[in-house]
């Protein structure tokens, strides 16, 4: 084996123009797959988490809102519209619905804790079905009225890491309150969102004279509703919607879908531009490897002659193949690993919270997936060439190569 490793380097070095063309495309394949294994896994990590921790089947707004909500649930952008409370009773009586929860949104204002302006959400710990599994599995019990949940991605590097932030008193408009835990990131709006029972939320828009809309009690912001089990979400979307006047009904499905929107077209054509490349870098190194043997026929078969089995030639051939496929597909995936951490700030940057990065251990099996893939293309464009020289008669060879 050595042997043929050292015929293999020396071969390399004589050809290096055909070397480097060969090692670029396969590089080049393998930094472009790289990047859309990391970016779909990331897509696909974030529709799972943000559909279970969202907790909700449908999420039921007031007409004409829709481009206020889903922002404000997507992306964590302070917002404030408000629908009767009494419709909440109304989405409860709709065939199909098994539980509701209501919440009420207030007007961000500044607050010295955050990177910027956060958006306040009250919420009903009694009967809330998205928050509340979280607070209890955490605290043990359900939210009082002076503390607060805070999004993971709220509390600002002025306050700490998140795990020194509990405990700590932070104020909102004008209201002291008392961090009890933070969330897990769920890439979605909640990241961004301080949550408070919905009693200090009606509190603080009563006694801040800052709060620019006056809200009463019997008012509300979202209804988020599970379904029975069977129910089918659009169906029960289009019950509410004819059955209870302006409001707008919103299933998880559309919001998460939401979430991929802004990277789904750029990994489908990384997908279609990376399998184009491994198709081409399947031609090039057949091509190559077989324009090479041609010209390395009289070499051959003077190994041939000197008593090379067949099999020593294949091995020969296939090997430098392998080689220079897993050479470029190694610096095509660290290439890959650097861009993407180096316009890590830039993703999140142009879709905000809405996309989760794989876990480490997925970064090193995306690596082996494109070395695995490289190398097949490799042995795969190696094959032919490596076959036909093999059965090819030592003089003939040896005639060809002069």
């Amino acid at each position: 084996m050595r042997r043929i490793l050292y015929l293999v380097r020396q071969n390399l070095k004589r050809r290096r123009f055909r070397t480097g063309v060969m090692l670029g495309s396969i590089m080049l394949a393998c930094t472009i797959m790289y990047i859309a294994l990391i970016l779909s896994k990331g897509i696909q990590d974030t529709l799972v988490v943000a559909s279970q921790r969202l907790g909700a089947d449908i999420v039921v707004v007031p007409t004409n809102t829709e481009p206020e909500a889903e922002p404000a649930l997507i992306a964590g952008n302070p917002t404030s519209f408000y629908m009767p409370a009494s419709t909440e009773e109304q989405i409860r009586s709709v065939h199909g619905v098994k539980e509701t929860s209501p919440q009420v949104y207030l007007r961000s204002l500044d607050a010295p804790c955050c990177i910027s302006q956060v958006a306040l959400v009250g919420y009903d710990p009694k009967r809330d079905i998205t928050i509340t599994p979280w607070v209890l599995k955490k605290i043990g019990k359900p939210l009082p009225d002076n503390q607060i949940i805070v999004g993971a991605k709220v509390i600002s590097s002025v306050v700490g890491t998140p795990s020194k932030a509990i405990g700590q008193r932070l104020i909102f408009m004008g209201k002291p309150f008392t961090v009890a835990t933070i969330l897990e990131p769920t890439g979605l709006g909640a990241d961004f969102t301080v949550f408070v029972t919905m009693d200090a939320a009606y509190r603080m828009m009563e006694d801040s004279p800052l709060y620019p809309v006056k809200v009463k009690r019997n008012q509300i912001s979202t209804v988020l509703l599970k379904i029975e089990e069977g129910q089918d979400p659009l169906t029960i979307v289009k019950s509410i919607e004819s059955q209870v006047p302006n409001v707008t009904a919103i299933t998880a499905n559309q919001l998460t879908r939401s979430v991929s929107g802004e990277l789904g077209g750029l990994v489908d054509l990384l997908y279609s531009v990376g399998m184009a490349f491994c198709l081409l870098a399947v031609v090039l190194a057949g091509t190559l490897f077989t324009l090479s043997a041609r010209q390395r026929a009289r070499e051959l078969g003077l190994f041939r002659a000197m008593g090379a089995t067949n099999s020593l030639i294949s091995k020969l051939i296939i090997t430098e193949a392998a080689f220079v496929a897993g050479f470029g597909a190694l610096t095509g995936i660290g290439l890959g690993a650097c861009m993407i951490f180096a316009a890590k700030d830039a993703i999140m940057a142009s879709v905000g919270n809405m996309y989760m990065w794989p876990e480490n251990s997925y970064f090193v099996q995306a690596g082996l997936a494109c070395l695995g893939t490289a190398l097949f293309t490799g042995i795969l464009g190696g094959f032919y060439p490596a076959r036909k020289m093999s059965i090819l008669d030592p003089y003939e060879a040896i005639r060809k190569g002069e």
